[in-house]
């Protein structure tokens, strides 16, 4: 196996040692006291900040008109669905083990079925 094939697995693995970073300082900053909602709202506030230049210059060519309806849809999946899964992974963070927290993340799928369900998407 060539220097290509073995791309994806080192990236996989880089992705996730950054996953464990952030939960490593996650579960520090809950130790001390920070609140897991205030938390989550800074989160989505610097990704939203960093990601909406690269998406508008990158992607900008490819866009496509979308309706007032299907944006809404998709405010409101991000707004429950993704909010709800990353509130409730860092609550039972901070309040049980990292095992359970660990456990709770993988609720994240399943609760993007029954929002996408509910909105009928």
């Amino acid at each position: 196996m060539g220097a290509d094939g073995k791309k994806p697995y080192v990236i996989a693995v880089i992705i996730q040692v950054i996953y464990t970073g952030m939960f490593v300082v996650s579960k520090a900053a809950f130790n001390q006291g920070f609140s897991t909602y205030v938390f989550i709202f800074y989160r989505q506030a610097a990704a939203s900040l960093l990601l909406l230049p690269l998406a508008i210059a990158l992607e900008r060519k490819n866009a496509w008109a979308m309706s007032f309806r299907l944006l809404l849809k998709l405010f409101m999946f991000a707004l429950i669905g993704t909010t709800f899964s990353l509130n409730l992974y860092n609550v039972s963070l901070k309040l049980t083990s990292a095992t359970v927290g660990s456990a709770t993340s993988n609720s994240m799928p399943v609760v993007t079925f029954f929002i996408a369900l509910l909105l009928r998407y």
